[in-house]
């Protein structure tokens, strides 16, 4: 089936849109831009981000990942001299500010466990613009079910530094320096999907706040080894009471509000399809 246009519509829709461009390039000048300076603008840093290129130095970061998780590495450049006028750049504002680089490297979910390993440069280069490898931000993901509702995730990341605070390790003679990060599963009953009562879980884990001493990290290997708490908890106090069999909900008040009263009363919940009392193990 097809339509004709209406072309009363259509003339009303094409003044309509050629008063928004008009509009739009009127807020560009009074912004300082014009459109053709901004257009030419976004082209020269199109064709400078182009040239962007790791430099010759840099370390392994590599690790463990338990079945069922992912995660994403995601290393953070800033200039080394942020004032020199090759390191700045202007936004659609006509502001300047010092330019930044970052990149991501995934490692999907898998149904195992599996490792990785990925070369982080210390330097990336764009144009005459040297930047330096500053952070490094992690996002651990996992799955507890084959919904695209039930993956979540939690960040972590590294801080690249001058010097090591007081107290924090450097590397090994086997050049190598490893940390671990202990996560959690937290479940609650799903305020979303609350209708169906169904069984969310978050993550939580241990990955913040590490610090890497940036001069000693040529050619070294830096290792994350992710672990997972067996010991599960509710994310919040006071909703679900802890027996020998397991976790069992407390009932959700009539204003929306759920907690534990003395004595308690429950409720069941959803998980994987069947109607259960108690968590883990569904059935009492």
């Amino acid at each position: 089936m097809t339509f004709a246009p209406n072309q009363t519509h259509l003339g009303r829709s094409l003044r309509g849109s050629t008063r928004r461009l008009r509009l739009a390039a009127i807020g560009m000048v009074m912004a300082g831009v014009s459109g053709c300076s901004w257009i030419a603008m976004a082209g020269k840093e199109s064709a400078l981000s182009a040239t962007g290129r790791n430099g010759g130095d840099n370390f392994t970061f590599a690790g463990k990942i338990p079945a069922h998780f992912g995660l994403d590495v995601n290393p953070f450049y800033y200039p080394i001299d942020p004032q020199r006028s090759t390191c700045q750049r202007q936004n659609v504002r006509g502001e300047w500010n010092a330019r930044s680089y970052g990149t991501t490297h995934a490692v999907p979910i898998q149904d195992t466990a599996h490792s990785f390993a990925v070369a982080l440069p210390l330097t990336y280069t764009v144009g005459l613009c040297t930047l330096r490898l500053t952070k490094i931000d992690l996002v651990i993901h996992a799955a507890h079910g084959d919904q695209a509702w039930q993956r979540t995730s939690a960040p972590g990341h590294f801080r690249v530094t001058e010097a090591l605070p007081e107290g924090v390790p450097g590397f090994n003679d086997q050049s190598t320096l490893s940390f671990t990060a202990e996560c959690r599963w937290l479940f609650k009953q799903s305020e979303a999907r609350s209708r169906f009562g169904e069984l969310e879980k978050l993550l939580q884990c241990s990955a913040t706040g590490t610090s890497l001493q940036y001069d000693q990290l040529p050619g070294k290997t830096v290792t994350l080894a992710i672990e997972v708490n067996p010991e599960e908890e509710p994310s919040h106090d006071e909703t679900w009471i802890k027996f020998p069999n397991g976790w069992k909900p407390c009932a959700q008040e009539s204003s929306g509000w759920r907690w534990c009263r003395n004595p308690p009363t429950f409720q069941t919940f959803q998980m994987n399809g069947q109607t259960c009392t108690v968590y883990p193990g569904c059935t009492e």
